[in-house]
């Protein structure tokens, strides 16, 4: 599956979302580690859940994979002749996409006020939440 690395949970607070991507970045002396000069920030990047955390809960700026567009199905208006038929890999693409945009969510300032973790993924889960952001098990409120 082409996948693209997308800036996450930069600290500089900005109107947008940083346009960065993790190849655009300034190369430092380790491997999961590049510079924007941007913002003049490090940024992590996370292969692992365990990973992303880490770097969050620090406060850094991470990237971390999801898939690219052309991985998806197209989106179709109107009433088809054919019904559309989505593959085993652009069915795992929108799993994935659903699942990073849920860890988007979440690490967009929503880590402060968790205090739980989804049994399932093991993600903070804020106390206003009946459901997980990146999962979607529900919990019922905390």
């Amino acid at each position: 599956m082409r996948t693209n690395r997308t800036i996450r949970n930069c600290p500089v607070r900005m109107q947008v979302v940083c346009p960065k991507r993790w190849d655009e970045l300034a190369s430092t002396d380790r491997a999961d580690v590049r510079h924007c000069a941007q913002c003049d920030e490090d940024v992590h990047y996370c292969r692992t859940d365990a990973e992303t955390l880490t770097h969050a809960r620090a406060g850094r700026c991470i990237a971390r994979e999801e898939p690219d567009s052309s991985e998806l199905p197209n989106i179709v208006l109107g009433r088809p002749a054919l019904p559309l038929e989505i593959t085993e890999q652009q069915e795992a693409a929108l799993r994935l996409r659903a699942r990073e945009r849920g860890i988007a969510t979440l690490l967009n300032g929503r880590l402060e006020g968790a205090s739980r973790d989804c049994p399932e993924c093991g993600y903070p889960v804020p106390d206003f939440r009946v459901s997980c952001y990146v999962c979607g098990r529900n919990l019922g409120r905390a």
